[in-house]
């Protein structure tokens, strides 16, 4: 991957991060809730890794946002 899709990554990671903290939940309370390991939840939110779009809405399932919340971030800004 180039530098702009690790910036992507990195907003997003960020994005998952925040959502995390408002929602007082762990990693393990989150991959409780859906479908996605816990170790992978921390790697999506250091920006080590590509989800897809199942894995979006399955991390907005453990967070009980809807996963349009996931992706509003400001991405203009990173080209």
């Amino acid at each position: 991957m180039g530098e702009k899709e690790d910036k992507y990554l990195q907003r997003f990671g960020e994005k998952l991060e925040a959502l995390k903290k408002a929602s007082g939940l762990s990693y393990r309370k989150i991959a409780a809730n859906c479908n996605v390991e816990h170790s992978d939840i921390k790697r999506y939110v250091d920006g080590k890794i590509n989800p897809t779009l199942l894995t979006i809405i399955d991390l907005a399932k453990g967070l009980g946002v809807e996963p349009k919340e996931l992706l509003d971030v400001q991405w203009n800004d990173l080209d």
